[in-house]
């Protein structure tokens, strides 16, 4: 037999707001830091500063969008050329969203008046993941009303009260953008009830379980103290403000309640009522091949949640191949050692606090991976009012420019009882997103570089990191194998589960048939990872595509470098190239080698 792993996702918390980003070009006057890598060698100075300046502008008015966005990219954007102020949310409105198609066209075109050959190496990997983006954006026009505003994990309601919490105060400007951000999510919500009703009017809406766990959460947290965390967070990040004097803080902490509570609370209330009107009107299936045109859209949100070339057919055969090869693996194990299984417990830091973990592993990881800064980082513990809905643990990602202050949170929630930290440590932390994060800011890339998202990239790399640090917890060598095979034999059978339920339609039925020809797994678990699935259509797509495509491009760097691979090479390469699609990382591979 081999470990059956729980069904969990462990998220990296970033800005997925749906948000109106205008990627409009205008006159920039600060010039991006130059890189300081190796690679650096420019062949034609003109280019290369025209080029930097287009980018830098489409950095600016990315970030300064909303007040929420520029506090989580930089802590002082006066000194890039970014207004202090940026205000509240823009509502939604479908028919800016339908403006994106025609805006990314637009600044494809002009990416492409920039003669590649005379840029440097790290303004090339911007050039390709950037036209890869927008033609991305270009590609998804077709599908916007699949979009998903609110959802029980990565959903605004999920994910503001932490993203609000975490808001930096180090101006009087911050606490004022702040309250304009508390002022203006009324209305926003307010346009995302509209966003729905177009979707109703569609048949897409998503499945009323998926809409009855959102209302449930909406409640969750507006009757079980859920304003408290911005209450309690916001007075504690106040006196810290030394800039501010006493009765000035006593004014701001009345401001803040009086807000909370005419704002935020009623906006929960106004998504709950409008979501038990559109209740009436959702199906009940959430496969998205069950909608029109589904099958096509679940194409397209593979291509972009994952970054891989391929397409959810050949994936889906990948997956079972690989996944025959680790259980055979782990039956080898149990042949040779029975007791092993037995015996092998993964809980083995259960008693060494959080911090103290992660400084280990900080160090353990030095033979293997390339030096990265020291940093500061904090572990925080999930708001009791959130713990039901959101993941067994995150990593906030810190603005550009404080990127030396870093914070984990962990929930403990009943339902990641008797998980073991260490690996979540790993995927958070070292090294994982936040040793990521750290060394790739270090390289000092264009700052549009930092902007871009490529989830395969940042997740999968997170997964990899995490099935890595097996090595560096104590265990002998088959203890480790056991354990990577088995977090492989898991990431498989959620992968497969999403290409089957969103692709090929499978249902419950299905779904558990498919579990119990890979062990015993019950009725109870094949329900909750089919919801799980249902609710957030391609979120195990990340882990598991993004983390075979590192194995592939394993293998070929090691196909391709021979006696010059090691695991340093290869960990330095990825990690200086930086997030990007992974057919721009076999691009760069030889030139990026170390």
């Amino acid at each position: 037999m081999f470990l059956a792993t729980p069904p969990r996702r462990m998220s990296r918390l970033f800005l997925s707001l749906l948000l109106c980003f205008t990627l409009l070009l205008s006159s920039c006057s600060h010039s991006t830091p130059a890189p300081d890598s190796k690679n650096t060698a420019v062949k034609d100075n003109t280019t290369s500063k025209e080029f930097d300046t287009f980018t830098s502008t489409l950095f600016k008015e990315m970030v300064a969008s909303d007040a929420l966005s520029l506090n989580y990219t930089l802590a002082h954007p006066e000194s890039y050329g970014v207004s202090k102020q940026a205000g509240g949310f823009r509502p939604i409105s479908y028919e800016e969203l339908q403006q994106a198609a025609p805006e990314s066209e637009n600044l494809l075109y002009k990416l492409q008046q920039f003669n590649k050959d005379k840029l440097s190496l790290p303004q090339k990997i911007l050039y390709d993941s950037l036209a890869y983006t927008l033609e991305m954006e270009q590609k998804g026009s077709e599908f916007l009303l699949f979009s998903r505003p609110l959802s029980p994990v990565t959903g605004l309601q999920a994910q503001l009260p932490v993203l609000l919490a975490e808001y930096s105060f180090d101006s009087v400007e911050d606490i004022e953008d702040y309250f304009a951000l508390l002022q203006s999510i009324p209305e926003y919500f307010t346009s995302i009830l509209s966003f729905m009703k177009l979707q109703a009017n569609n048949s897409l809406l998503p499945s009323q379980d998926t809409l009855k766990e959102i209302i449930n959460q909406c409640l969750s947290f507006s009757e079980n103290g859920g304003s408290k965390i911005l209450t309690s967070s916001f007075s504690s990040r106040l006196k810290k403000c030394d800039f501010i004097d006493k009765a000035t803080k006593q004014n701001y902490r009345k401001t803040n309640k009086t807000l909370v509570t005419t704002c935020i609370l009623p906006a929960y209330a106004e998504l709950v009522d409008g979501l038990n009107v559109l209740l009436t009107k959702a199906g009940t299936n959430g496969s998205l091949c069950s909608y029109s045109n589904g099958q096509k859209y679940y194409s397209h949100l593979f291509t972009t949640e994952t970054g891989s070339s391929q397409n959810p057919d050949k994936y889906f055969e990948e997956l079972t191949l690989r996944l025959d090869k680790c259980k055979q693996t782990l039956l080898s194990y149990a042949k040779k050692d029975p007791a092993l299984f037995s015996k092998l417990s993964t809980d083995t830091t259960s008693s060494v606090p959080p911090e103290e973990q992660l400084t280990n592993l900080s160090q353990a990881i030095c033979t293997d991976f390339p030096e990265a800064k020291d940093v500061n980082f904090t572990v925080s513990y999930v708001d009791k009012s959130l713990e039901d809905f959101l993941s067994p643990a995150f990593y906030l990602t810190p603005p550009l420019d404080a990127y030396t202050e870093n914070a984990i949170y962990i929930n403990q929630s009943e339902r990641f009882a008797g998980s073991d930290l260490a690996p979540t440590l790993a995927h958070e932390g070292y090294p994982g997103h936040l040793y990521q994060n750290v060394y790739y800011r270090q390289q000092n890339r264009p700052l549009l570089c930092y902007a871009l998202n490529f989830g395969g990239y940042t997740e999968g790399w997170a997964t990899y990191a995490e099935n890595y640090s097996y090595k560096y917890l104590g265990y002998s060598r088959d203890e480790v194998g056991i354990l990577r095979n088995n977090a492989i034999v898991s990431l498989c059978i959620y992968g497969l589960a999403d290409i089957g339920i969103h692709y090929y339609g499978w249902g419950e039925k299905e779904l558990l048939e498919f579990l119990q020809e890979q062990g015993s797994y019950t009725a109870e678990t094949a329900h909750s990872l089919y919801t799980n699935i249902v609710n957030e259509p391609g979120s195990y797509l990340k882990y598991t595509i993004g983390y075979m495509e590192f194995v592939k491009l394993k293998t070929a760097a090691k196909k391709q470098m021979g006696d010059r691979y090691s695991e340093l090479s290869f960990h330095t390469f990825v990690l200086s190239a930086g997030p990007a699609p992974f057919s721009v990382l076999n691009t760069y591979m030889e030139e990026l080698w170390p």
